[in-house]
């Protein structure tokens, strides 16, 4: 994180022990509260702050503007909403500054490394589907007990939780960033609320009542978006297809001899088989969703599909809902115009070690947003090609959880929408992503983990019932396969000695096969598949 080399002469206003302060963002930038300006109204509630004009140059100049902060008392802390407008410039973002807050390190960080908070800084962000903040919420442990610093806002929208540790306390910065599409020179900010709990639990509840609220969620047990074969899952068979590289794992052939000797262990209806790189060579061909000859082409796949079915396993294809091949005929037309931007208007396209070349440079994808009409139309036709030609009810949508700020289209409601599309009239389709966030619960009934190089983290783990209650996770695709440690067609390589997930009713028991995982694996295989009857046994 950088810094203001210089003290920023703002107002500075005080409410019990906290001491406060308000930043307001342009694209062009930062403005403060000009002092003269600025009247402070006590009341029975809280504290009134209304300022009639704003510094910028480090309060060196004035420029037009207004804010208004209402402080209130709330749940033995206090909430703070704020409203502000700039004379001449579209706000992008507000930062509200809160000192002395009792914290020593952050307790809710998805990837549980929970972090000891420094002078040196903490930069969290919500939504964050993967390593961050699944819900706009910041726990803060200290001997005794918590403070809880979450927003009330009911939309997904940008919000930042920056903590530095000064002496012997907590300084937090709040920062919401407005919906890019609709940005202007005013802007309000749902209330932040700031309040003592005595644990981890206490805090999830209120926030997921609120959570509930906002997104009208409903309880796996009835969510409309699961059919009834989905509720006898037990078990995820991972099943590897083709590299990158255009290195084969399993051919269709393959696949389907694999669910069978499967299936000969535990019934066919609780396994649902998840086939990534069944397209061809992995990522590579995303936005081409068509079979592959060298494993079997079109005939192959409609074995695979017609002897999954007889066998009672629900196969699940991947889809990339947000990056593909900018090589592909006709990019120009869907590809381009769809192009995922940030709130500024940037483009950025990133890639990993896709062949062991150390250069991470393989310009082999572009960054698409799925609400983008062009390619949300061009991607949800080619689902319906492949689920309909071959039967298939279930489909895997690849980085579902990414979010980003576009200011083109609004990324939340462009997956939720893509989502009804593709279910539009099919009642039995079923429907995951990857990663999960809170606003997801109302997507996605079903969700790949998130994971920290091959350590996952299952989205149920710091409090179950604010995922499970209305969603279930199964390993990461680059969970080790039980032989070998390989990722198969994920580029983590044999670095992943993680085979197995825990038992619990949030998570699916999981196994990945790669070309020779039964051959090598089988005792850990069974192992598995004996989790998967204890799981049918204790949950379905």
């Amino acid at each position: 994180m950088q810094e203001l080399s210089f003290k920023f002469d703002n107002t500075v206003f005080s409410y019990k022990s906290y001491e406060m302060e308000l930043f307001i963002y342009t694209f062009e930038n930062v403005f403060g509260l000009d002092k003269s300006s600025v009247c402070i109204t006590e009341n029975q509630n809280g504290l009134i702050v209304e300022c009639e004009r704003l510094v910028w140059a480090g309060g060196q100049e004035k420029a037009e503007g207004m804010a208004r902060i209402e402080i209130n008392d709330k749940n033995g802390g206090f909430s703070a909403a704020v409203w502000a407008a700039h004379g001449k410039h579209v706000i992008r973002c507000v930062k509200l500054v809160i000192r002395n807050l009792p914290g020593e390190s952050v307790a809710n960080k998805l990837d549980l490394s929970n972090p000891i908070i420094t002078d040196k800084g903490i930069s969290l962000k919500y939504p964050g589907g993967w390593r961050t903040l699944d819900t706009a919420m910041c726990l803060l442990k200290y001997p005794g007990g918590y403070t809880c610093l979450r927003s009330a806002d009911d939309r997904v929208r940008d919000k930042k939780f920056v903590l530095f540790k000064k002496d012997s306390t907590v300084t937090a910065e709040l920062i919401f960033e407005e919906t890019a599409s609709i940005m202007n020179r005013e802007v309000s900010v749902p209330a932040w609320e700031i309040f003592p709990c005595k644990s981890v639990d206490e805090a999830y509840e209120i926030q997921k009542a609120h959570i509930s609220s906002s997104f009208s969620l409903e309880p796996w047990e009835t969510r409309r978006d699961v059919p009834a074969w989905a509720k006898e899952i037990s078990l995820v068979a991972s099943i590897h297809g083709q590299h990158w590289s255009g290195r084969i794992f399993n051919d269709y052939r393959a696949m389907l001899c694999i669910l069978e000797q499967i299936t000969e262990y535990i019934d066919g209806k609780r396994v649902l088989a998840y086939i990534s790189g069944w397209e061809g060579r992995y990522y590579w061909k995303y936005g081409d969703y068509t079979t592959d000859e060298r494993m079997g082409g079109d005939e192959g796949f409609a074995h695979l599909a017609e002897g999954a079915k007889k066998l009672g396993v629900h196969l699940m294809p991947m889809f990339g809902i947000n990056i593909v091949n900018p090589g592909l005929p006709n990019f120009e037309q869907w590809g381009e115009p769809s192009r995922l931007r940030t709130p500024s208007g940037a483009i950025h396209a990133g890639s990993v070690d896709w062949d062991a070349s150390r250069h991470y440079d393989h310009n082999s994808h572009a960054n698409l947003n799925p609400a983008a009409p062009q390619w949300q139309t061009y991607l949800v036709n080619q689902i319906r090609d492949i689920t309909d030609k071959y039967g298939l009810d279930a489909v895997f949508l690849d980085i579902g959880a990414l979010w980003q700020n576009d200011p083109n289209h609004e990324l939340y409601s462009g997956v939720k929408r893509l989502v009804e599309r593709i279910r539009d009239n099919k009642p039995n389709m079923f429907l995951s992503g990857e990663g999960w966030y809170d606003g997801l619960a109302a997507i996605f009934p079903a969700v790949q983990s998130g994971h920290t190089d091959g350590l996952m983290h299952y989205h149920d783990t710091i409090y179950p019932p604010f995922f499970d209650t209305w969603c279930r996770n199964y390993a990461h695709l680059c969970l080790g396969d039980p032989g070998s440690g390989s990722t198969g067609t994920h580029e983590l390589g044999f670095n992943n000695v993680n085979w197995k997930t825990p038992l619990r009713k949030g998570v699916w028991p999981t196994v990945t096969i790669v070309g020779d995982t039964l051959e090598n694996g089988w005792g850990k295989v069974l192992e598995i598949i004996d989790d998967a009857k204890r799981y049918a046994e204790m949950f379905l």
